[in-house]
């Protein structure tokens, strides 16, 4: 949020009442204030790493580990960033086994 004027080459400058807004949403619903199972292990495989994605984490990377490249490559998914396409309730901020979709569609 310190320097969205040089986010991955874009300027997402926004206004400092916007920037505070979304930085306080960000601080309050981060990984750090989550008791949720994958948000520790996420935090833990990360350590004093700067990570920016979290398909670069090593909890990341063991959990997707048996999946095939392929898979991330299918048009329904086009990307390790697109958690959407297989948890289809990331969004609340959960990552549950249940919810889970089944990968033989994206073979």
């Amino acid at each position: 949020m310190a320097n969205l004027e040089d986010h991955f080459g874009d300027d997402a400058s926004l206004d400092k009442e916007d920037t505070k807004s979304i930085l306080e949403f960000l601080v309050k619903n981060s990984a750090e204030a989550s008791t949720k199972e994958a948000s520790v292990k996420f935090l833990n495989s990360i350590k004093n790493d700067d990570i920016i994605a979290m398909s670069q984490t090593t909890f990341w990377k063991n959990e997707h580990k048996d999946i095939p490249k392929t898979v991330f490559e299918h048009e329904k998914i086009k990307s390790k960033a697109n958690c959407k396409a297989c948890h289809s309730d990331i969004e609340k901020g959960l990552i549950e086994d249940e919810k889970i979709k089944n990968i033989n569609n994206f073979m």
